[in-house]
């Protein structure tokens, strides 16, 4: 068109470089395409810098340190407010008064306290009195076993009495020396006869 990259314009005192066209995606919504434009500009792609990058004046420190030290004051008066609502025995913590007189009624918290009183009442047991019962219990048990075996050998001697008709300690008994004794003479009848014969 008879341009020879001068200015535009009688005065060539116009633009130089030519407009540029951008690309457009037809699928993107009203004004997606200049948000996406602000944000890969050369101007917005730099990182912003950390807080540990800044250098920070007094000015910014005093306001840090003010901003902490009510910080800190606002939690302590929030634990103090909340040892209220603590529960030392079951070590529970409990925002609402609702919640903590339903924990001082329940059948956990009762039986934790009663567990505690009769802990103190009656005092832990020391390492001596657990060492006596465990000896008193294997001796008792020692005694039962004792006396298991002494009724099975009873029974056991009984029973060969029982079966050979004496004692495993080499005594009689009375059913062997009955059998032993000699047997009086009887009499016995004839079978064809009348007559009587003594047994020889």
């Amino acid at each position: 068109m008879g341009w020879k990259g001068k200015g535009l314009g009688k005065d060539e005192q116009g633009i130089i470089e030519p407009i540029r066209s951008g690309i457009r995606d037809p699928k993107l919504g009203v004004g997606k395409q200049e948000q996406d434009d602000f944000f890969t500009a050369e101007e917005n792609i730099q990182r912003r810098k950390l807080d540990v990058e800044v250098e920070e004046t007094e000015e910014q420190a005093k306001k840090r340190e003010v901003l902490a030290e009510r910080e800190q004051k606002i939690q302590t008066e929030v634990k103090e407010i909340r040892k209220v609502f603590y529960c030392d025995l079951c070590n529970k913590q409990y925002k609402l008064a609702m919640e903590f007189e339903a924990h001082l009624s329940s059948y956990d918290h009762n039986h934790r306290k009663r567990f505690k009183e009769m802990r103190e009442m009656h005092g832990t047991s020391s390492r001596d009195d657990r060492q006596k019962r465990e000896q008193q219990r294997q001796e008792r048990e020692m005694a039962k076993f004792a006396q298991i075996v002494t009724t099975t050998l009873a029974d056991q001697e009984q029973r060969k009495t029982l079966k050979f008709g004496f004692s495993s300690k080499g005594g009689t008994s009375k059913n062997s020396l009955g059998s032993t004794a000699k047997k009086p003479k009887v009499a016995v009848a004839s079978v064809f006869g009348n007559d009587s014969d003594e047994e020889k």
